[in-house]
């Protein structure tokens, strides 16, 4: 039987009956670091019978989002997205995994989405630095340009 509620309880009321009388009023910052961390030992034992829960839960948004993010690529990109996602499945369909399992199958396919985000924030960068270009040879006879020396003439992006 895990007894970890009853140590965290025990670790609230030693720093209520035993450390907060002793910091001195003068020391106001200590006392609300004190109430702070009793506070949030508290909303620990009230969270922990939901923390597995709570990770599988994270795990099932994350492949949400990643299924998203796969449809709107093409059908041979990304693998190891597509591999994580199938790993992330199989971990929710599972019975009785792991906490320390469900954590690493998320971390897993977050990482994979990430990897495509990156990809894609990369390909508009660079599909957005012709169009900057473009901009800012269009609006250059305004004089908005911080330097209009740098921009290209209109006629290199319009077709003669």
């Amino acid at each position: 039987m895990d007894h970890t509620d009853v140590g965290l309880r025990s670790a609230i009321r030693a720093l209520n009956d035993v450390v907060a009388p002793v910091v001195g009023k003068e020391h106001a910052q200590a006392h609300d670091q004190l109430r702070l961390t009793t506070d949030y030992l508290a909303f620990v034992i009230e969270r922990l019978p939901h923390l597995h829960q709570r990770d599988r839960f994270e795990l099932s948004h994350y492949l949400a989002m990643a299924r998203d993010v796969h449809a709107a690529l093409p059908v041979s990109s990304a693998p190891a997205l597509a591999a994580a996602m199938d790993a992330a499945q199989q971990m929710l369909e599972r019975a009785g995994p792991s906490t320390a399992a469900v954590r690493q199958a998320t971390a897993d396919l977050s990482a994979a989405v990430s990897a495509v985000q990156r990809e894609v924030e990369r390909a508009v960068l660079h599909a957005s630095e012709q169009r900057i270009a473009f901009e800012r040879a269009w609006y250059l006879p305004l004089g908005l340009d911080p330097d209009p020396h740098d921009v290209q003439p209109l006629a290199v992006f319009l077709p003669a």
